[in-house]
């Protein structure tokens, strides 16, 4: 099993909700509003006067077969919304009860 953490630009999130469905991540848990800075090519995202846009974030725990065909999905999303910020980090899970 590998747990999926996805930070991304609140504009996307109606892609990102269809990413994890297609490739057929049922369960999630989600931070709707979350606020960073870190690509080297978009703007921060702070929910301020200055930076007013904002984040959210999903953690799933998926199979291993699943994992794949979810980051082919967030890579879409990224080369086509760059600038808006998404990105996708996976880490193997050790226990799970």
């Amino acid at each position: 099993m590998k747990a999926v953490f996805i930070a991304y630009n609140q504009a996307l999130t109606q892609k990102v909700d269809n990413a994890l469905k297609v490739a057929g991540v049922k369960g999630y848990s989600k931070w709707a509003d979350m606020l960073g800075a870190g690509s080297d090519k978009g703007e921060p995202h702070l929910g301020t006067h200055t930076w007013p846009s904002m984040n959210s974030g999903i953690l799933t725990i998926v199979d291993d077969d699943k994992v794949d065909k979810l980051l082919v999905h967030i890579n879409q999303i990224n080369k086509v919304a760059e600038e808006q910020g998404i990105h996708a980090f996976v880490w193997n899970i050790e226990k799970m009860v």
